[in-house]
């Protein structure tokens, strides 16, 4: 500056050469009040300065600020204040001062400081300029450096690590450093304020170029840059900078290449994202999850900025910038776009491990890089969920879209790892069926066909996300088709051995069947003096006795039935009385068919109610000729377990053979395809039956009332009649007996009933 300059403009209080003059050497000039010089008089009471226009000499300024210092003058004007301007000619300069000499510039020497200023204030402010800074001047035609030179602090800085040396020239380092280890999104405005572009990046790959139209009419030369931090990407961001991104803050704003404050500051919350976060946690960003930067480049000054430097004024610009309900401002439009790439596409990049975890294996790892980062999916998985969800994430209407470029090198990476795993998988399992193609079983075919199934759907829904995009590389397309017609094949042949072990099986098991009704003829035939062995063809008297119960029972069958049908024509019944009686119906018809079925069969005392019998052997017998005895060929397998006891007693066995129908009954109608019958003794007198089954068992909203399943009418099936539990219930009753529910999955996964007989006053056979 000259004389001139110092007294007319530079001690001239509110005078700005700016308001008129926007850039110089290249760069747009800050600051518009004239109020700025007086922040010197905040850091010390003494002021010098030396200024010199280039071929003049030096001119030196001091001030003390304490004679602008008068309390209680009314009268009293800074500009009373008289300032001496001294010259120093150069070659005197340096001699004089101890600084270098300097064709043209300013130095302003701060003395009697306000405060102390030791290493961790200088390290703050260091801080604080680097923030200052921004990473994409503005100004790049001619950029300024700022130098802190500290004699006093070499040694310390010596043992400092590189990000927390106080000496050197300031940068802002930390965006530049981010963008190859997060997801990020750059957009910007046009100078005429047309079009947006928007590129997004993950992980050091651009995944997609958006040009759209700018709806924001007031907006023009503004860009936003946004970094996603996962937790890795925090990590990487303490270890390089020194201080928790966290501590950094969020989003900065930048005018003109300068930095507005408190915008960005930690805790600062002014473009609401914090409250928006509150409303939806796993759905939205907050401050804590993201850094970066706008950038205005405003010529017209429509940012109007506080006087104070302290933010902008909340004009119809910053609106359009800022807004953060529908429809959107600029910010929030790019903003939301990263959001949903990184909640729907890659899931948060998600990590088993805290966040103080992963920052100590980060930070104490000399040897640490990306290929030991941890994730709860692999990167096929994201990536080609990501790929689905671009239509989403972008979320713009078709006449608003410019163009659209999707990287095909991001594509043909994904296609490519997909084929590689996929062909790797389909060889695996080819190679075990050529194995062991002789030796395979029903199951081990039906879950290797499961299995390509599987891969094969999950490679056609691939082709239809990939068929959204058209990419170049004609290769990885044609492989992957090629790929995909090779599952289909070999799917294929392997449905077609299936089908012939199925009946290779079905043959097997027919055979089996076969056999076993041979031999169970043949042991009948060893076996005589038991209960249930076929006699002669003829009819014995006990054969005849039986015929007398059918001719007993019949009638009173006819009985009840005629009394509902009166009962019904009258319409005079209860449902109860219907019930009950259907109930007396049906015992009957079961007494006479189990009559009729048994007979042909020897050793029953036909003509008595009830008879001496061993129950063990009796259920040994009945189950063993259950299919012959029944004509029922529904259950697959009945197992006994007995351990050759013998339990005798005098009961009804026509009831006793009812009761096991009943039961083997309601297995079947629970889906059962195994019945397990485990019989023992509790004491010589009490003899137990467990009878479990495989089906579904006691629903759960009978298990805390459970007599209810052994009342008349009560079923737990659409289209049961509720008849059968309470039959067994009644008929045990009348032999002494009863029967409990023990509960579900206890030897097999169903239902397990417990039925205990009372040995009567007979003496053993």
């Amino acid at each position: 500056m000259s004389e001139t300059d110092i007294t007319d403009k530079w001690l001239n209080i509110a005078y700005s050469e700016k308001k008129e003059k926007k850039e110089d050497f290249g760069r747009m000039m800050a600051g518009n009040k004239g109020v700025g010089r007086f922040s010197c008089d905040r850091l010390g009471r003494f002021l010098i300065m030396y200024s010199r226009v280039e071929g003049d000499d030096y001119r030196k300024l001091f001030i003390d600020w304490k004679l602008f210092e008068k309390e209680g003058d009314m009268n009293f004007n800074i500009q009373d204040v008289e300032l001496d301007i001294e010259t120093i000619r150069p070659e005197i300069f340096e001699e004089e001062t101890g600084y270098v000499g300097f064709n043209s510039g300013t130095i302003i020497e701060i003395n009697f400081l306000r405060e102390r200023w030791d290493d961790g204030k200088i390290l703050s402010l260091r801080r604080h300029l680097e923030r200052l800074i921004n990473p994409n001047q503005a100004f790049k035609s001619n950029p300024f450096t700022i130098n802190i030179s500290a004699d006093e602090f070499v040694e310390f800085d010596k043992q400092q690590v590189e990000n927390k040396k106080i000496i050197g020239p300031v940068k802002n380092r930390i965006f530049e450093s981010l963008n190859f280890k997060t997801t990020s999104i750059k957009a910007e405005i046009d100078s005429e304020g047309k079009f947006i572009t928007s590129t997004l990046q993950d992980r050091g790959n651009e995944i997609f170029t958006l040009i759209e139209k700018n709806p924001f009419p007031l907006l023009k030369s503004i860009t936003i840059n946004i970094y996603y931090l996962s937790t890795y990407s925090k990590a990487y961001f303490t270890k390089q900078t020194g201080i928790r991104s966290n501590d950094f803050g969020s989003i900065y704003l930048f005018i003109n290449g300068f930095r507005i404050p408190p915008y960005g500051d930690d805790g600062d919350d002014w473009l609401g994202m914090e409250n928006r976060k509150g409303q939806g946690y796993n759905r939205y960003l907050g401050t804590r999850e993201v850094v970066g930067r706008i950038e205005i480049f405003d010529q017209k000054e429509e940012f109007k900025i506080i006087s104070s430097r302290s933010g902008v004024v909340n004009n119809a610009n910053f609106i359009q910038l800022t807004k953060s309900e529908s429809p959107y401002g600029y910010y929030y439009k790019i903003f939301r776009r990263l959001e949903r790439y990184v909640v729907e596409g890659i899931k948060w990049d998600s990590t088993p491990e805290s966040d103080k975890t992963i920052e100590k294996r980060v930070k104490e790892d000399p040897n640490w890089n990306e290929s030991k980062e941890i994730y709860y999916e692999d990167s096929l998985t994201r990536n080609k969920r990501a790929l689905s969800v671009i239509n989403n994430i972008i979320d713009a209407k078709k006449e608003e879209i410019v163009e659209l470029t999707i990287n095909n090198g991001f594509v043909d990476g994904i296609i490519n790892e997909q084929i590689e795993l996929a062909q790797k998988e389909l060889e695996e399992v080819i190679q075990k069926v050529s194995d062991k193609a002789k030796d395979l079983s029903q199951n081990e075919i039906a879950n290797v066909i499961s299995k390509l199934s599987q891969n094969s759907s999950a490679l056609d829904s691939f082709s239809k996300v990939l068929s959204n995009y058209s990419y170049s590389n004609n290769k990885e397309s044609d492989d992957f088709t090629s790929l995909q017609q090779s599952y289909l094949n070999n799917l294929n042949r392997l449905r077609l051995l299936e089908e012939q072990l199925k009946e290779e099986e079905n043959q097997k098991r027919k055979l089996k069947d076969e056999n076993e009704r041979l031999a169970a003829e043949a042991e009948a035939e060893k076996r005589r003096n038991t209960f249930l062995l076929a006699t002669a063809n003829h009819a014995n008297p006990d054969a005849l006795g039986l015929i007398h119960h059918i001719q007993n029972e019949t009638p009173k069958i006819n009985s009840q039935t005629q009394t509902l049908i009166d009962k019904f024509l009258a319409n005079d019944y209860k449902v109860s009385d219907v019930i009950k009686r259907l109930h007396t119906i049906k015992l009957l018809s079961d007494k006479v068919l189990k009559i009729s079925n048994l007979i042909t069969r020897a050793n029953f005392n036909a003509k008595a109610e009830t008879q001496p019998i061993d129950i063990v052997k009796y259920f040994e017998q009945y189950i063993g000729l259950f299919r012959e005895i029944t004509g029922d060929d529904s259950i697959v397998d009945i197992e006994l377990k007995s351990e050759g006891i013998s339990f005798w007693s005098r009961l009804s066995v026509i009831n006793l053979s009812i009761i096991i129908d009943n039961l083997i009954s309601n297995s079947i109608k629970a889906g059962a395809d195994k019945v397990l019958i485990t019989i023992g003794k509790r004491d010589e007198n009490t003899l137990n039956i467990n009878f479990s089954d495989s089906g579904d068992g006691v629903p759960e909203k009978y298990l805390k009332s459970i007599d209810e399943i052994f009342k008349l009418g009560e079923t737990s099936r659409s289209g049961g009649s509720g008849i059968g539990l309470y039959t067994v219930k009644d008929l045990l009753s009348k032999m002494k007996g009863k029967i409990s529910f023990q509960g579900n999955n206890i030897y097999l996964r169903g239902a397990t009933f417990q039925l205990t007989f009372i040995k009567s006053a007979i003496k053993e056979q």
